[in-house]
């Protein structure tokens, strides 16, 4: 009597418990880098905006002889045409114009980012002019640092 065997298709449930356990272990090892690259992805995004925002408040000095006033947090300052609506981590842009104390008055761009906290103090000199600061999920860059008669708090019109 002659016996057959069947040929044997298809996976065991091991093989396919050890292709699983792989798949996990890389996705777990993926996707912290991958969160990390979207988050500087972003930030460079909100860097630039900033870099635009900068230039647009530097050309209304030009020609209107002084920076725009300082306005609330998410208003759009006169002379930016260039405020984001669609901003990143949901985020807010803030365009801050101060008299820091000791004759001197300071521009910066500022953006809240998702904690919806402002992390940087006011009315003080948080990032030197072209240059950016970090205060936790905050981001400032520095517009201008110039000689001025106001005193520390919102410079007036």
């Amino acid at each position: 009597m002659q016996t057959r065997w069947k040929s044997q298709q298809g996976f065991t449930l091991i093989e396919l418990l050890v292709v699983t356990v792989i798949l996990g272990v890389l996705a777990a090892l993926a996707l912290p880098a991958y969160t990390a690259m979207m988050q500087r992805a972003r930030y460079a995004e909100v860097k630039q905006s900033m870099g635009v925002m900068s230039r647009e408040v530097q050309l209304y000095r030009t020609e209107f002889g002084q920076y725009p006033p300082d306005v609330n947090r998410d208003v759009q300052p006169e002379g930016i045409v260039n405020w984001p609506q669609d901003v990143p981590f949901g985020g807010k842009y803030d365009y801050d114009h101060w008299g820091v104390g000791g004759g001197q008055c300071y521009v910066q761009i500022g953006f809240i980012g998702a904690s919806q906290q402002m992390n940087y103090p006011l009315f003080t000199i948080n990032a030197q002019p072209e240059k950016f600061e970090e205060f936790d999920d905050n981001l400032v860059m520095g517009v201008e640092v110039y000689d001025c008669s106001s005193g520390s708090g919102p410079v007036p019109p």
